[in-house]
């Protein structure tokens, strides 16, 4: 790796001081000045989990969007951070250079996932180079396994998206690092995650409640939740059937076990021009007149209502595309609304209902919990688990403690794997739209169900590919097509058009 990747990657060493992260009473710090002081080493600490969140539940800067239409549980019609690109059908390959419209959702998120990871190493080194911070170090144990914690999200997050990665941590050398495949990146972030775990077991503290806004989680709460983050990555980070099989499910057991037992949320702070805690990724792809539910969808909640939009519109619809089904959530969670337009833009992006669980979320201006992991999430990652390891009946006793009944209504799953395997996707589907960013698509990415043509995961952004002196490469399509079938790019999956 040349240092120029270095030079990358200080750049957002002083956007992430300077502005994101909020360091008070340093003027234009340089990083040794920052790393010298307790106060300034802690702020930056402070800041970890807002760059993140920013990047996964602000449209702006991510790719969330494009993998919701990728993943055909949502549809929209308009242009906004690529979903019309990403969703066409047939697909065609992302267009992967610096003059694309919409490239920042690509370049964006790389860079502020490596600002989370490289500021949390500068954190975790000051401290192991014998930084104290708080009175008489009472905080040291606190902000190292946070940092470690979000060195975990950072690399981790990286490697979920992208196809190639620079995982690093607080003993890396940037002038000599190596490019290297997403499981490196994904491998060290379980490392970093598991040394928080370690950290927070063996700590008694308290977060403070604007490290991650509304929640002033203790060390027993963050290890749960360092828990579940590595049960998505072990699960998330497979990119189709066979890479899935091979999970080591009976880990992914054990973290869940020992996840969340409770959602996830962080409190939204309104929509005024200070905001650092709302969700654009929310509030654009659930709003009336925006996002729609894909057809795809309606069609697992009622069979009858076909997976894509007819040529003759609403009419050639059975019950004129209203869904029916004992599924209580159809009240709760979901509108009928056969409005739709643009048809220039493809009549098979068509709906007849909107996501409207969110609708609290959407008219609170913002100020209103937002839900990053549901506990149902772990649930269901739990029966997955139990079920790949064939325990059948206590998969079953998991989802029939869960929202299938709670919330569905629905009958019991009978004890069998076809039914219990059908019953995990089926919650999974209804219960996690729009709450982490991409579960959809990893969950379509994962079984080999993705649309033909969509790509598996992001190219390696054409800026750093500049700075590194490579040639540009994407993924994705049919005709023409880029990328590794299975590997890079989807075939096979649930729809070919």
């Amino acid at each position: 790796m040349k240092k120029t990747f270095l030079l990358f990657l200080g750049s957002i060493f002083f956007i992430a001081c300077s502005s994101e992260l909020d360091v008070e009473n340093i003027n234009e710090p340089n990083r040794e000045e920052v790393l010298r002081g307790a106060d300034g080493v802690r702020a930056l600490a402070s800041g970890l989990f807002n760059t993140w969140f920013i990047q996964e539940q602000h449209n702006f800067g991510s790719p969330g969007p494009a993998m919701w239409v990728m993943a055909d549980w949502g549809t929209v019609t308009w242009a906004n951070y690529g979903t019309l690109d990403m969703s066409m059908e047939p697909r065609v390959f992302l267009d992967n250079s610096p003059s694309y419209a919409y490239h920042s959702v690509i370049n964006n998120y790389w860079r502020y996932m490596y600002s989370v990871t490289t500021t949390a190493n500068d954190v975790v080194l000051a401290i192991e180079n014998g930084l104290e911070i708080g009175e008489n170090g009472s905080e040291t144990a606190m902000v190292k396994g946070f940092s470690h914690f979000m060195q975990g999200l950072g690399n981790g997050y990286i490697g979920l998206v992208y196809d190639r990665t620079f995982p690093s941590d607080e003993n890396t050398d940037y002038e000599t690092l190596l490019v290297t495949d997403y499981a490196a990146s994904i491998n060290l972030a379980i490392e970093q995650l598991e040394k928080s775990i370690e950290i927070f077991d063996n700590n008694d503290f308290v977060l403070p409640e604007d490290w991650i806004n509304g929640n002033a989680f203790t060390s027993g709460d963050m290890s749960k939740l360092a828990h579940s983050f590595i049960a998505r990555l072990m699960v998330y980070s497979a990119r189709n059937k066979e890479q899935t099989e091979a999970i080591d499910w009976l880990s992914v057991l054990e973290h869940t076990n020992n996840g969340i037992t409770e959602d996830f949320n962080v409190e939204g702070d309104g929509n005024g021009t200070d905001r650092k805690w709302m969700s654009w990724y929310k509030y654009y792809l659930a709003r009336p007149n925006w996002g729609k539910v894909d057809m795809r969808v309606v069609n697992l909640l009622d069979e009858s209502i076909p997976a894509n939009w007819p040529d003759g519109g609403v009419n050639d619809l059975p019950h004129e595309g209203k869904i029916i089904s004992n599924d209580k959530r159809i009240l709760t969670d979901f509108e009928y609304d056969a409005s739709n337009n643009r048809p220039e833009r493809g009549m098979y992006r068509w709906s007849t209902y909107r996501y409207s669980r969110l609708d609290d979320y959407i008219n609170a201006n913002f100020f209103a919990p937002v839900i990053l992991m549901r506990k149902v999430e772990i649930d269901m990652l739990k029966a997955e688990a139990l079920l790949k390891l064939n325990r059948l009946s206590e998969a079953a006793d998991i989802i029939n403690s869960s929202t299938r009944i709670t919330r569905g209504n629905l009958p019991e799953v009978l004890i069998n794997e076809n039914d219990i395997s059908k019953a995990i996707t089926y919650e999974r589907t209804i219960e996690l739209a729009l709450t982490g960013m991409g579960i959809e698509y990893f969950d379509m990415r994962r079984n080999g169900n993705l649309q033909d043509g969509s790509l598996l995961h992001f190219p390696m952004p054409a800026q750093q590919l500049e700075v590194i002196q490579e040639s540009f490469y994407t993924f994705g399509g049919i005709t023409p097509q880029f990328g590794t079938p299975n590997e890079d790019v989807s075939v096979n999956g649930w729809y070919k058009p």
